[in-house]
């Protein structure tokens, strides 16, 4: 239900700025590519990107961890009883390494980018958890406004304390300045 719910919000977003946009005017350059904005999903927090070059990205969240993803939690047991408070979420600190491919959907206006890369996550609470993850994504870049939406999702391993696989997903928007 917290899927559903997130997920319809995202589509509200997004249809909302993509309607904006046609009313916008063309925004000054930007004075630096540094994007900060937000993440909503499983993590759901701060989203910040950071290119380093035309192809590539650092993308970095600090955010709030419900779980793991999609009910399956990434850093636990999966076995949390009444008196385990570890289930209760923790903070996650990830990062990622993404490479863009600009011709893959191509757009009238605008960019809109297929990512993907490796990165890696921390989360700490009661217990710390450690872990890789692949992201793959979709970002549009707006022509006329410095702010993007994206929506990604990420399969990804824990490996401390033990290995135990997990997915998160996420709709997001940055601004650009």
């Amino acid at each position: 239900m917290k899927l559903f719910k997130t997920l319809t919000m995202g589509v509200a977003v997004i249809a909302l700025s993509t309607f904006c946009a046609g009313t916008l005017r063309a925004a000054p350059a930007a004075s630096s590519d540094f994007g900060l904005g937000f993440i909503l999903g499983n993590p759901s927090g701060l989203s910040a990107k950071l290119p380093t070059n035309g192809v590539n990205a650092i993308q970095l969240i600090l955010a709030y961890d419900q779980g793991g993803g999609w009910g399956n939690r990434g850093w636990d047991n999966n076995n949390c009883g009444q008196n385990d408070n570890g289930c209760n979420g923790r903070l996650y600190f990830g990062g990622d390494y993404l490479w863009y491919n600009y011709n893959a959907i191509p757009v009238k206006q605008g960019r809109l980018p297929v990512y993907y890369g490796p990165g890696l996550w921390t989360s700490v609470s009661g217990n710390a958890g450690l872990g890789v993850r692949f992201v793959l994504g979709l970002e549009y870049q707006f022509a006329t406004a410095p702010f993007d939406i994206f929506l990604e999702i990420a399969p990804g391993v824990r490996v401390i304390p033990n290995a135990n696989g997990y997915v998160s997903s996420g709709l997001g928007a940055r601004f650009f300045f």
